[in-house]
């Protein structure tokens, strides 16, 4: 399961490189169609593996410039801490890659049938 989760965050990565953010859903669709499992372990698949990689640029950023751009998009949506700014962006980008990777696990079910 945690291979599956590494496979989505590098190649959600590598789309990232080329095309804009919501590339992350090609990576969760192309997951989901890609490995045979029950539509809940594809969405958990695509949303663990996406999270997992915005965490970690989000972490990234938020400690190469000091915090200071998490804090100030904190205080422009009334958060107390500029960490919440972090987790809410992997929470989106968690969601997106979870119903992606279930969409593309339902998409392939039609086809099977």
């Amino acid at each position: 399961m945690i291979m599956k989760w590494i496979i989505v965050a590098i190649s959600a990565l590598v789309f990232q490189l080329f095309l804009p953010w919501w590339s992350i859903a090609i990576a969760g669709f192309i997951s989901g169609v890609s490995f045979i499992q029950k539509p809940r372990k594809a969405f958990l698949n695509g949303f663990f593996g996406i999270f997992a990689l915005w965490s970690a640029v989000s972490l990234y950023i938020y400690v190469v410039n000091e915090g200071l751009l998490a804090e100030r998009l904190a205080a422009l949506f009334s958060l107390p801490h500029g960490l919440l700014v972090v987790l809410l962006t992997s929470l989106l980008g968690g969601i997106c890659g979870g119903l992606s990777a279930i969409t593309g696990n339902y998409f392939k079910a039609l086809f099977l049938k």
